[in-house]
């Protein structure tokens, strides 16, 4: 988790002050205090994280999401923030999303994004060892903490003062409302004011993503001939439906397995 949050406030640093263009292979001095000062606030960013992940707050919920949301708007105007609540129609049944934003007038347009609902309920925070278990903590309360002393961290470093950053930590990312113009319509505002958006989702080998494939829902038809099974592969008959759909699922296997 310590790693973790290293790396990850790190990243943001250099995207957030917008220093520079390229990665820097030893960490500036302003780096170096964001490192102390997470060295010395592990244990607060351990409590917020048992804190958060105690609330049940599964997409549902309207009230534990909402509820969730309150603790990072706290957090966030005491960060000298501006933050609201964006509720959702109710007939939609989600909480609706945080958003938060600096008033600088410096440097890229940031956007920070996580989400503050989870998939299931029930299991409450508790370690073992080095490890943090319990519902949501890594998909992902324990993201948006890295988020949030990111923020604290640069805000306790001075290196917040004057920047535009805007974060937004949506209710229904694990199922988003309907209809989805409306459930996302205040998140693809948000994006087209920015210059640069980065997403504190878990991360695989300590690695940064820069481009993922969505999800979309889809039919596949085929046809043909009808007939007995033994004729199936003949010249009559022809390869057989079952055959063509398993094609052309291969395909897709050949195609995105790369």
């Amino acid at each position: 988790m310590k790693k973790a949050i290293y790396r990850t406030t790190l990243a943001f640093a250099l995207v957030a002050l917008s220093f520079t263009s390229t990665y820097a292979q030893k960490i500036s001095a302003d780096e170096q205090k964001i490192v102390d000062y997470l060295d010395a606030h592990m244990k607060e960013a351990i409590g917020t994280l048992e804190s958060i992940v105690n609330i049940e707050s599964p997409s549902e919920d309207v009230a534990g999401v909402k509820q969730v949301g309150m603790v990072f708007k706290r957090e966030l105007e005491s960060l000298g923030l501006t933050a609201r609540w964006i509720d959702m129609p109710p007939e939609m049944q989600r909480a609706g999303h945080l958003v938060a934003a600096t008033t600088g007038t410096k440097g890229k347009r940031v956007l920070l994004l996580g989400h503050i609902d989870t998939v299931l309920r029930g299991e409450k925070f508790r370690r073992e060892g080095n490890k943090a278990f319990g519902t949501g903590s890594s998909d992902m309360k324990a993201g948006d903490v890295v988020l949030l002393f990111a923020l604290k961290a640069l805000q306790a470093t001075g290196n917040l003062k004057d920047t535009r950053i805007t974060v937004m930590l949506t209710g229904d990312e694990e199922s988003a409302g309907r209809p989805i113009n409306i459930s996302r319509r205040d998140m693809i505002a948000a994006a087209k004011e920015s210059d640069v958006a980065l997403s504190f989702e878990g991360t695989v080998g300590n690695s940064a993503t820069i481009g993922r494939r969505g999800s979309s829902n889809w039919r596949l038809e085929v046809e043909a001939r009808t007939g007995h099974s033994a004729g199936i592969f003949g010249a009559s008959m022809g390869s057989g439906a079952i055959f063509e759909a398993s094609r052309i699922v291969n395909q897709f296997y050949e195609a995105l397995n790369q």
